[in-house]
């Protein structure tokens, strides 16, 4: 996939991204990387080894921590909770919280937050992009079927 292809989400237009293509491990510590950001969202990866967690994080804004692969401990003012693929946590602002991988198995954690810190959108490590699909211009989709009075509210 091209990563010239695609517009800056700030443009106003959707952004798709593989992100597959963001993944990355160090053996030193925990990694976070922006994949995507605006003025009002941001969308993270946490990668974790085995026996890596973060260091402890308190966030400006909400985030919400959904697990896509490995199993986490989520570690909070209230207490830890594990989740293993596709669970969530909501953290609010403010809360002192931290990701610990005590599993074997690499952990991937999808973060998104509101509002966003200012670091910055990374470069992916791939531009493979296999799970973006290329645009169909004989297949109409949903928004096209509905009647234009509908869309424009």
């Amino acid at each position: 996939m091209d990563p010239d292809a695609h517009p800056p989400a700030d443009a106003g237009r959707s952004l798709p991204v593989d992100l597959r293509d963001w993944v990355r491990f160090t053996a030193e510590a925990a990694v976070r990387v922006r994949v995507q950001r605006t003025d009002t969202l941001a969308v993270d990866l946490w990668c974790l080894e085995p026996a890596q967690a973060t260091s402890v994080l308190r966030c400006a804004g909400d985030v919400t921590y959904t697990v896509l692969a490995g199993r986490s401990w989520f570690v909070t003012e209230d207490g830890e909770v594990g989740l293993d693929p596709l669970g969530s946590l909501l953290v609010p602002t403010d809360v002192a919280h931290g990701i610990d991988n005590r599993a074997p198995d690499p952990l991937i954690v999808l973060a998104v937050s509101s509002p966003p810190d200012v670091a910055p959108v990374e470069t992916p490590v791939s531009h493979a992009g296999v799970a973006v699909r290329a645009v169909d211009s004989a297949r109409r989709g949903a928004l096209a079927r509905l009647p234009r009075r509908r869309r424009d509210g």
